[in-house]
């Protein structure tokens, strides 16, 4: 494992958000296995093994760090960052060798270029305006090195209307959590209502959240990334090119960009 130092800066803006602090016990427990499971494998096809061994990356929306554990594991030089500390306290747990930053993905600077930033599992979805996700690319393009990769996934609207409108529970000794997703087509806007019952002392502890996504149109990211100064621009669907199988393949593209070298 390479020794990894802390390249990024924070702008001093409002940088942390309390929005995924209420999930991130939910994720880091309950969520996640399936796209972890494929989701190291599809990065290695599409862009780590093209990458040298001490590579510098940036994990954006890193979540609970799995992916950056993985990356510092076969020797990347990685930091990860999240908008959520609740995010990162699991994060830090799960890589404590990795630096881990609290910043806005829409928001933020590094103090020397990276030879690559990814964001996985969707995380770009929660960026809820075409704008918004225009001043991510803006970030992320001055972020990297000439020549400098981008790869990222997000979900289709087929995702939306086949998975995400559903309700689903989970119910164990340790939570009961009962969650009913919507998405309306118009608004693009993607909803899961989280109710969670945890065990405090004698009695259990209710909790209630809202968590959003918004359907970014294939048409708009590639527009996006292109006016940002990204080229060499290519969509691939994650079932259909890259093998990704299961409810989490579905309705999934990944997207990868480079900065150009001159």
């Amino acid at each position: 494992m390479p020794a990894t130092s802390c390249w990024l800066s924070e702008l001093v803006t409002d940088k942390t958000s309390t929005d995924y602090d209420a999930m991130a016990w939910l994720y880091a427990n309950h969520w996640g296995a399936e796209y972890h499971e494929q989701g190291y494998g599809i990065l290695d096809h599409v862009l780590l093994r093209h990458l040298p061994r001490g590579a510098v990356i940036l994990d954006l929306c890193c979540g609970d760090g799995r992916i950056a554990a993985q990356l510092s594991q076969s020797g990347f030089d990685v930091t990860g960052l999240d908008s959520s500390q609740q995010m990162l306290g699991y994060a830090r747990y799960r890589a404590p060798g990795v630096p881990f930053i609290a910043a806005d993905a829409r928001d933020f600077v590094v103090r020397r270029p990276v030879d690559a930033v990814i964001s996985t599992f969707d995380a770009l979805n929660h960026v809820m305006t075409t704008a918004d996700l225009a001043r991510v690319f803006g970030c992320v393009f001055q972020a990297l090195k000439p020549g400098g990769s981008f790869v990222f996934d997000l979900n289709r609207e087929e995702a939306y209307t086949t998975l995400w409108s559903t309700t689903y529970s989970i119910v164990d000794p340790e939570v009961v959590c009962i969650c009913a997703g919507t998405y309306e087509h118009f608004a693009r806007v993607a909803k899961a209502d989280f109710t969670v019952f945890q065990p405090a002392g004698v009695e259990w502890r209710r909790s209630d959240f809202q968590m959003k996504q918004f359907c970014h149109h294939e048409g708009e990211v590639v527009e996006a990334l292109r006016r940002s100064g990204f080229d060499h621009v290519k969509v691939l669907d994650a079932e259909t090119d890259l093998g990704m199988f299961g409810n989490i393949g579905r309705g999934r593209n990944y997207y990868s960009a480079l900065r150009p070298n001159a």
